[in-house]
């Protein structure tokens, strides 16, 4: 009796199984299928709202080294072009020390002067040695060695001016550069945003003095979810619609402007499983502002017929 309990039970988990499997499979084959569909949904374009308009080059030029602020060449709002000097910390002590280490650099005297002295030693010790050639203990032994030497002392008198005329070279370079960490320089083409102190005012190292921003040039950035995002790779042409809420109405369009995809992040945010994406565009008429919103539309190639 217990053998055909056995064997019913048997069956019927034998039965359930044929029929839950292929159920199973199905539901799980629909699930794979979806997400293909949802990968490779390609409308020929990826839409981008909710864009941040950015700076990509904005700088706050500090003093690099302390002192009395001798002049500042720039006001707020001023266009500048990269290498323009914009304010100087007073360097009257920097030239001085400048025109010092020119003159030691320049000066050759103690190696002209040391290898005159080691023509008179050597001239002494290879007397000394050709006196003894000819008589014998002409030149004591010793004398013969402290002429020697001199002889050697000198020649090293010799790499030992040289080595100090290479030094000098070097702390003129040195002081050229003190000299530079006097200078503010703008470090490219860019417009002065704000100026934090005036002429005459002292200055800590890492004072803040200007701060500068490139217009030129901006980058929209924005999420797109992972599936559009493996579509997407640096250099794809893009298209940006900027616009502006203005006294609570709707978005109004200011513009449009094209640009080059430039970043696809390699990481996932998992709160919604989106990726970092910016773009660059070139700002001629300067009526990009940073802070504005956007939507960016990325042109993506059409899937091919067929494909899964």
């Amino acid at each position: 009796m217990s053998n055909r309990w056995t064997l019913l039970t048997l069956g019927a988990a034998l039965l359930l199984t044929t029929a839950i499997v292929p159920a199973l499979n199905h539901r799980l084959q629909a699930a794979v299928n979806r997400r293909r569909a949802t990968v490779a949904q390609v409308p020929g374009k990826v839409s981008v709202p909710n864009c941040s308009v950015k700076l990509i080059h904005e700088v706050i030029l500090s003093a690099e080294r302390p002192g009395i602020l001798g002049s500042l060449d720039v006001v707020e709002g001023d266009q500048v072009a990269e290498g323009r000097l914009l304010a100087k910390i007073k360097d009257e002590v920097p030239l001085a020390t400048l025109a010092i280490a020119a003159k030691e650099a320049e000066s050759d005297v103690d190696i002209r002067f040391s290898e005159k002295a080691y023509d008179v030693a050597r001239v002494e010790w290879e007397k000394a040695e050709e006196a003894n050639r000819r008589q014998k203990n002409t030149v004591p032994e010793v004398e013969v060695r402290r002429a020697k030497l001199a002889s050697d002392k000198a020649q090293l008198e010799i790499e030992k001016a040289r080595h100090i005329h290479e030094v000098n070279g070097l702390k003129k370079q040195e002081a050229e550069v003190q000299v530079k960490t006097c200078r503010i320089e703008a470090p490219f083409d860019g417009f002065v945003t704000k100026v934090y102190l005036s002429r005459g005012a002292p200055v800590r190292q890492g004072d803040p003095v200007i701060e500068l921003l490139d217009i030129s040039r901006l980058k929209i950035e924005g999420f797109v979810p992972l599936a559009q995002a493996i579509q997407l790779k640096p250099g794809l042409p893009v298209r940006v619609e900027v616009s502006v809420k203005l006294d609570g109405a709707d978005r109004n369009l200011l513009g449009e402007v094209e640009g080059t995809l430039k970043f696809v992040d390699r990481r996932v945010n998992t709160a919604d499983n989106k990726v970092r994406v910016w773009a660059e565009v070139r700002n001629p008429p300067d009526w990009l502002r940073a802070g504005l919103q956007a939507e960016m539309q990325i042109p993506v190639a059409e899937p091919e017929k067929g494909a899964e």
